[in-house]
């Protein structure tokens, strides 16, 4: 995506020098059409900055909801310390819960007691 903006500025200032050539020309139709690029170009400008932000922006919201789901990890700090399954501890209503971290993968278990 960061390719797309310096090539978008290169067209628009190839498209501005052919219609500083084309003001010395007396050829009305090639004027109009390169009048017309330059329009076009300008709305695929618009259409790339639209499409920049709204990228960003879902990023953002993928970046919360991955927090979201999960904590950091004891061990490495990166999101994704969850848990990753449980089990029955004890006749009480006990679980044993087994946390692994998605990127460091250590895992540990935590005996959570009932309320």
């Amino acid at each position: 995506m960061s390719e797309l903006l310096p090539a978008m500025a290169r067209a628009i200032n190839l498209a501005t020098r052919l219609r500083a050539i084309s003001e010395k020309m007396k050829d009305s139709e090639a004027k109009g059409i390169i009048a017309d690029l330059l329009l076009e170009l300008a709305e695929v400008q618009l259409k790339l900055d639209e499409l920049t932000s709204e990228n960003a922006a879902l990023k953002g919201q993928l970046h919360g909801h991955a927090k979201q789901q999960s904590e950091r990890c004891p061990r490495c700090q990166e999101f994704g310390w969850r848990v990753t399954s449980s089990r029955p501890h004890g006749h009480l209503g006990g679980v044993v819960q087994t946390y692994t971290c998605s990127k460091c993968g250590l895992k540990e278990e935590v005996v959570v007691k009932p309320k």
